[in-house]
């Protein structure tokens, strides 16, 4: 199995790798270069696997590869009713342009799960007020040309 050394010692290496799982699993959207982001996805699959499991063993688990308690408690809160049918890849990594800096080539990793818009089954507050907003202007508008040709 090939290791991806990214240039660090193996320790600083664990610690990144680690700490970018928290913040895509925290923020579900992460920007990082490309061989990060290669790195740290089959991490990601394997601790929502575990989470897919269920059970004390497994959020034991997830607790000791994770630096932060919310990141667990929200993938065993969330994680269950947003999975669907999805048994497994759950990361996407989308390439972006190069870094303006050093022109390292980036990558975003997000993770593939239903909206929790379309599991409530409601709709955001602002396209309820752009179509309502919309329906009076048109209502609004047929009377006064009924008037002009009168």
């Amino acid at each position: 199995m090939t290791v991806r050394k990214l240039g660090r010692k193996k320790e600083n290496r664990e610690r990144t790798l680690r700490n970018l799982a928290t913040s895509l699993m925290l923020y579900e959207k992460v920007c990082t270069t490309e061989a990060k982001a290669k790195a740290v996805a089959p991490l990601v699959e394997r601790v929502i696997s575990h989470v897919l499991k269920g059970g004390l063993a497994a959020r034991r688990t997830i607790k000791s590869e994770l630096f932060d308690m919310n990141a667990v408690s929200k993938l065993f809160e969330d994680l269950p009713a947003r999975q669907g049918k999805r048994s497994s890849g759950f990361v996407r990594i989308t390439k972006l342009a190069a870094r303006p800096g050093d022109g390292a080539p980036m990558a975003q990793l997000e993770l593939l799960f239903t909206p929790l818009e379309e599991i409530l089954g409601k709709q955001t507050q602002t396209k309820v007020t752009v179509r309502k907003s919309a329906k009076k202007e048109a209502d609004e508008a047929e009377p006064e040309k009924e008037e002009e040709t009168k």
